[in-house]
């Protein structure tokens, strides 16, 4: 047990840096979520985080995230397998943003992943956005971006990295 505990201490002061890089890193803008061939080409390890265009900073922050959350929590949605509004996450943001972090994720293919939040059908017990069956979400304008994350112990530096970046983002919804 105690080189457990060894190991745990050596983990903890290797990802000390992971907060400072979270808060300087670029998420590369890929594209609009409505070019699935291009998605398609990101089959790396990493992580993503899709963006909602509002209107801009003309409109209310809290009437348009009212309004937003209720399109999204529609009773036809509900036990759906699908990530909700985090009040943490809305309390983080103090203005509208034209493009707003709507969601936050990681996987080691990314382009597979992304296509399962625009594609899956609200059946699916797969945890995922499914855009496609959410008839409103067509009217809306999102986005892509992602970072690529190659290392060889992704299990410890990509969840810790994850956490870091929503810390910084504040993605609206999520399971975290």
């Amino acid at each position: 047990m105690h080189r457990l505990e060894q190991v745990d201490q050596q983990l903890s002061s290797a990802l000390k840096p992971i907060a400072d890089i979270a808060a300087s890193v670029e998420m590369p803008l890929i594209c609009l979520l409505s070019d699935e061939a291009e998605i398609a080409k990101h089959t790396y390890p990493g992580i993503y985080r899709i963006d909602v265009q509002t209107g801009g900073a003309s409109n209310n922050l809290a009437a348009w995230v009212e309004g937003f959350q209720a399109e999204w929590e529609h009773a036809d949605y509900k036990k759906s397998f699908t990530p909700n509004f985090k009040k943490k996450r809305i309390a983080g943001h103090t203005t509208l943003s034209e493009w707003m972090p709507l969601y936050l994720g990681k996987s080691k293919n990314v382009a597979r992943r992304v296509l399962e939040h625009i594609n899956l059908p609200l059946g699916k017990t797969t945890f995922a956005l499914k855009l496609k069956a959410r008839p409103a979400m067509s009217s809306r304008v999102l986005r892509l971006h992602a970072l690529e994350v190659k290392v060889k112990n992704y299990d410890v530096i990509v969840p810790a990295l994850e956490t870091a970046l929503r810390n910084r983002f504040h993605p609206l919804i999520g399971k975290q």
